[in-house]
């Protein structure tokens, strides 16, 4: 178990990478850490890892993880690889300085390589590699030995979309059987799909700071933020918009466009009724039909949807394509966030 208390991140000149964060990851658990570049994600992974210092406490199976670094495997963002070596010796060294004995470290290595289909690439300096077999020398590391704890950072960066999923599909099945022996697994990536694949939680990072940690499931229907939403969902769109009350029922008002959200009434604190807040929904939950409609600029397809991007920037995701699209979303389905910082009002 990874346990974070109060861990913050600031460099000596003042910037700050992360914000405090506390959390729990449990054994046998995965977590993905979703964010673009600068969200923090390599920083945080180096920090549980132990390679860089930060404020606070990270604690592995409740010691300080400075005392459990043995238990722990790090695929780094920029592989740490000694390039003017072979893939052989750059599998080796880590069981060497271990103390194995040649035979077990050649048995070992050859072993890995095979699972990794690259076992031809053994003899090979590491420069000489395209870069999807230099990830798979790299990911190979994990299975020269047992660890309790296995971090790994963007593995696919760099990649194009068909090595990337190459690379997925190898990799999810090793980090899934390794998660069900016990194995706690942190692996960072800036795809929601990736994040998707096989990750039991999410931890979406922006500014270095956690906007979300929770299930898939639960961020896509209870985003915290407009950030949250916005990183399981590309095609989420949020307009600024106002509340008002008759005593009664319950308006919300934006660009002309008027819709009952009585059903909401107990869940929104009364400070936000007359001050402009913002209304968001996903690209999947837009009206069928409605007044308010707007001509499909063009239109693609994502799996068995059609996503239609609009003239005034908006992604519609239906079932059918239109030449003309309603542009309202379903009233069950919208969320509410501050306009300033914005978090979910929603109680």
């Amino acid at each position: 178990m990874i346990r974070l208390e109060g861990v913050t991140k600031q460099y000596l000149y003042g910037a700050r990478v992360l914000g405090t964060l506390d959390f729990t990851v449990r054994d046998g658990e995965i977590i993905s850490v979703l964010g673009g570049e600068g969200s923090g994600k390599t920083t945080l992974l180096k920090v549980i890892a132990g390679v860089t210092d930060c404020e606070g406490r990270v604690l592995v199976d409740g010691e300080p993880v400075s005392e459990r670094q043995e238990n722990m495997q790090f695929v780094f963002d920029d592989l740490a690889m000694f390039k003017n070596r072979t893939c052989f010796y750059n599998l080796a060294y880590p069981l060497k300085i271990r103390g194995m004995d040649k035979e077990e470290i050649r048995e070992a290595v050859e072993g890995a390589a095979r699972k990794s289909d690259i076992s031809a690439c053994l003899p090979e300096k590491v420069k000489k590699l395209p870069l999807i077999d230099v990830k798979k020398l790299a990911i190979a590391r994990l299975l020269l030995r047992d660890a309790k704890n296995i971090l790994i950072d963007d593995v696919a960066s760099g990649l194009c979309a068909g090595e990337a999923r190459e690379l997925w599909t190898w990799l999810a099945p090793i980090l899934m059987e390794k998660a069900k022996k016990g194995a706690t697994v942190i692996y960072s990536t800036s795809s929601a799909e990736e994040a998707l694949l096989i990750a039991d939680r999410i931890a979406v990072m922006s500014g270095g700071e956690l906007k979300q940690l929770d299930t898939p499931e639960s961020i896509y229907e209870r985003p915290s933020s407009v950030w949250a939403a916005q990183a399981l969902d590309g095609n989420f769109h949020f307009e600024s918009a106002t509340l008002s009350t008759d005593g009664e029922s319950l308006t919300l008002t934006w660009d002309e466009f008027r819709l009952d959200v009585s059903r909401l009434k107990d869940r929104v604190p009364a400070s936000y009724i007359g001050v402009p807040i913002l209304v968001g929904w996903h690209g999947a939950d837009y009206a069928e039909d409605g007044e308010r409609s707007e001509d499909a600029a063009y239109v693609v397809r994502e799996g068995d949807k059609y996503v239609h991007h609009t003239v005034s920037g908006k992604r519609v995701v239906l079932g059918a394509k239109r030449d003309r699209v309603c542009t309202s979303p379903k009233p069950e389905k919208i969320m509410l966030f501050d306009a300033k910082s914005e978090n979910s009002i929603l109680i």
